[in-house]
């Protein structure tokens, strides 16, 4: 006949068992935590929103054309500034004496081959009247080095670097400042890696964009050689003690961050001056570059142990 197992051993068994599992839970949970919790150093950082903005430069130049037929042979490299009256081009025409007719400058500024056409169109002086309709049936050409004109033929022309440089743009609203066209201020960009300042001169409500001119400072000279650009603009800025969004916990509706003291978590209150791209400024008591906090605290509850 089978021995009936007394219940007090069956119970001793299972409280074993699920005193053990429970110790397993355990370590297992502090591995898993421990494996997701990073810990940082709070450090002043700075983050940006930048938005492509796509225009046709709006500038003063004076156009020069050839005094006579003949072969046309530039002096002068792109890019050079030339004083009023300086050669910058000669045309060779039969039977003249060697050197050929120069061809001089009319005012002070940029010597430039790149031709399109707009130069009388597209002036600060007719910033109220322009028409960009004609922008788009117009192509550039370079007149540079050495080839046949006929006489008036446009053959360089002179960009006044001292004089306003504007450029004509249409943005979408939500990728700028939303008081953009009531508050103007310059904004940096960048165009081919080159720092610059732009800032809203004239601009027209077209219902989910901005569509008018803005002007430039500080640009690279080599910019003023170009009709269409396209620049990297700055539109937000966020700077001080950046955490991850992630890092931030509320409790009670107050927003805090844990503190790695002594291989411990630890709560504390934090003030929010800012968010931008995933980042959260935050300020409070305590706070330095040589700050210890959980960036990921996903399994952190006060009194964790962090590393």
């Amino acid at each position: 006949m089978q021995r009936r197992q007394r219940p007090g051993r069956w119970l001793l068994i299972l409280g074993l068992s699920i005193t053990l599992l429970w110790i397993i839970i355990f370590f297992a949970w502090g591995t898993i935590a421990g494996a997701v919790t990073r810990v940082k150093f709070l450090s002043s950082q700075e983050v940006t929103r930048t938005e492509l903005l796509e225009g046709i430069l709006i500038k003063e130049e004076r156009v020069v054309t050839a005094p006579v037929e003949g072969q046309l042979q530039t002096i002068v490299q792109d890019g050079t500034r030339l004083e009023v009256g300086a050669v910058a081009a000669q045309v060779l025409t039969a039977g003249e004496a060697p050197g050929g007719i120069n061809i001089f400058t009319p005012s002070a500024g940029i010597f430039c081959t790149h031709l399109d056409g707009l130069e009388n169109i597209l002036s600060s002086g007719n910033l109220d009247i322009l028409d960009l309709s004609r922008v788009e049936k117009t192509s550039g050409k370079i007149t540079a080095g050495k080839h046949r004109v006929e006489k008036g033929q446009p053959v360089f022309k002179i960009i006044d670097n001292l004089s306003p440089l504007y450029i004509y743009a249409e943005i979408p609203k939500s990728h700028f400042p939303l008081d953009l066209a009531d508050k103007p201020k310059w904004l940096p960009a960048t165009w081919e890696n080159m720092s610059l300042l732009i800032k809203p001169h004239k601009l027209a409500d077209k219902g989910d964009r901005w569509e008018g001119i803005f002007l430039l400072a500080d640009y690279p000279e080599s910019l003023l050689h170009y009709r269409r650009v396209r620049l990297a603009v700055t539109t937000d800025r966020l700077e001080g003690h950046l955490v991850p969004a992630g890092a931030v916990v509320y409790r009670d509706g107050t927003p805090g961050i844990y503190l790695a003291v002594k291989k411990k978590a630890r709560w504390v209150p934090v003030k929010i001056e800012g968010e931008l791209a995933g980042m959260v400024a935050v300020s409070g008591r305590g706070l330095s570059e040589e700050t210890r906090y959980v960036s990921n605290p996903v399994f952190t509850r006060e009194g964790s142990r962090v590393e």
